[in-house]
C-alpha cells in the first residue's frame, strides 16, 4: 500500500488527478488481494477444524462400538 502513495507527488495546489487515480486504484486492488487471502486462510482453517472435530467423532464412535460388544 505504501507504494501507491508514494507516488502521489504534491504539485502546489495539491497532488495531480490522474495520478491520484491511479494510486487509488493500485490501493484498491491491494485490499483486495488481501481481503481474498483473508478469506482463503479463513476457509481453510474452517475446514481443517471440521475435518479433525470429524474424526475425533469418528475415533470416539468407533471406540464406543468396539465396547458394545
Amino acid at each position: 500500500m505504501s507504494v501507491a502513495v508514494q507516488k502521489i507527488e504534491p504539485y502546489v495546489n495539491g497532488v495531480d488527478k490522474k495520478q491520484f487515480e491511479t494510486s487509488l486504484h493500485e490501493i484498491t486492488n491491494q485490499i483486495r488481494i488481501m481481503d481474498q487471502k483473508l478469506i482463503m486462510k479463513t476457509e481453510n482453517e474452517i475446514s481443517l477444524r471440521y475435518e479433525n472435530q470429524h474424526d475425533e467423532i469418528l475415533k470416539a464412535k468407533e471406540t464406543i462400538n468396539q465396547h458394545k460388544f
